[in-house]
């Protein structure tokens, strides 16, 4: 994808994944609703009961990235508070789970995985961002578990037990380089993270999607060799550079672009679009936000702002099941609302006698998943969307004060695949 054209990405980028604790945590506790589920089923699979459906997820209680991860658990814990005691559960069953932590360290991802089967006797699995491991991918395909998440990583492609409304794969997009474009960008720096390969790949994947948009790539900039601010201004002056893009995070962003404007190089002026995959918080506005100002961020989160009654339901739900994340309007919440959401489409598809077999066939016949009224694309087509890269994203800017978000447009931009093959040749030319 391009790499997350929004902050989830990047955080998935420091997280890995590890072992950890042994937990279980039941969400909820409502009352059976939907008549007679589970006592006239003989059907039998894992973690389904007459009245329960036992998932599973993993995700970083510890490590790296662990106050990130509590916004995404407590957006599936409203997500299946609803369910249960709003709704009445999945035809009566009550959508519960068990955890592991895997503190920060992917390599641990299998094993962890392995209790959730073998010990917790799981449904199927919900993978927070940056959480699956090839190794543990391939053992959740081999035993043919239903998988929900945000697919922040390449090796969800292509699987067909594995389901996300946004897909990372192996090639690009030409979303992020079109915007560039249509803002005026026509000479790009582009930013990268030295020695992080997710960050190397996801430099790799705008610097496609800016060439296949006629932006010439004039300068890539390593941040982890930056040590004077004034002299990265200054290359980007010499060079006649006008839009930024890339690995572009917002503290280097808050201290390059007071230094570009007191050479001339004003954004909204000669620098025409500095675009960050970044940066939507308002923790981020109250630090940075005049320095900020005019600068756009890509995300695959509906923008706020827009206040739809989607948003209004998911944060009505935040603030009644899990009032302990403030402010609930955070895009890493909303992954762990929509992945509890397909969790839940899933086991609507699969019908009142739910097998693993039957969640994954018929939730992948689903050509219209709304994505909770949350995401990019209003009409997921999870019969194909799962085999390329998602090229769909909602893009907003920094008020020219520095003080709010505006969003772009109240839909979302979309853009043409660009396979990994043609990632390639287009990233060898000059």
């Amino acid at each position: 994808m391009l790499l997350l054209a929004s902050e989830r990405l990047l955080r998935a980028v420091a997280l890995t994944i590890g072992a950890g604790g042994l937990a279980a945590s039941l969400v909820a506790c409502g009352s059976g609703g939907a008549s007679g589920a589970g006592g006239a089923c003989s059907a039998t699979a894992p973690g389904i009961t007459p009245t329960e459906v036992k998932a599973g997820m993993v995700w970083s209680d510890t490590g790296p990235g662990a106050d990130t991860m509590r916004a995404f658990r407590a957006g599936v814990d409203a997500r299946f508070h609803v369910a249960n005691e709003e709704d009445g559960g999945v035809y009566g069953r009550k959508v519960t789970y068990a955890w592991r932590d895997n503190g920060g360290d992917t390599a641990l991802s299998l094993s962890v995985t392995q209790e959730l089967l073998d010990q917790e006797k799981i449904f199927g699995l919900i993978r927070a961002p940056g959480g699956a491991g090839a190794d543990s991918a391939k053992l959740l395909e081999e035993r043919n578990v239903p998988v929900v998440g945000i697919a922040s990583e390449p090796v969800w492609l292509g699987m067909n037990n594995m389901f996300s409304w946004f897909y990372l794969g192996k090639g690009s997009s030409t979303t992020l380089g079109k915007y560039v474009h249509d803002q005026g960008g026509t000479r790009a720096a582009l930013f990268a993270i030295d020695g992080i390969a997710t960050s190397g790949d996801y430099t790799q994947q705008v610097m496609a999607s800016l060439k296949a948009s006629n932006v010439t790539v004039v300068k890539t900039i390593y941040t982890s060799e930056i040590t004077n601010y004034q002299s990265v201004a200054q290359q980007i002056k010499a060079n006649n550079i006008d839009a930024l893009a890339g690995v572009l995070i917002p503290a280097g962003a808050a201290k390059l672009l007071p230094e570009l404007a007191r050479i001339g190089v004003a954004l909204g002026g000669s620098l025409k679009v500095a675009l960050m995959p970044l940066g939507y918080d308002n923790g981020i506005l109250a630090q940075y936000g005049r320095a900020l100002a005019g600068v756009s961020i890509s995300t695959t989160t509906q923008p706020f702002e827009l206040n739809t009654p989607a948003q209004q339901k998911f944060e009505q739900a935040m603030n009644n099941y899990a009032p302990e994340i403030q402010p609930p309007t955070q895009d890493i919440a909303v992954d762990g609302w929509i992945s509890a959401d397909l969790f839940i489409r899933g086991l609507q598809a699969a019908g009142k006698c739910p097998t693993r077999e039957s969640f994954i066939s018929d939730l992948r016949a689903v050509r219209d998943y709304d994505g909770a009224g949350l995401t990019p694309d209003a009409s997921n087509d999870l019969s194909a969307n799962f085999r390329q890269t998602s090229t769909c994203y909602y893009t907003i800017k920094i008020s020219p004060d520095g003080s709010k978000f505006q969003p772009s447009s109240s839909t979302a931009t979309c853009g043409d695949v660009i396979t990994p093959e043609q990632m390639a040749n287009l990233n060898r030319q000059p």
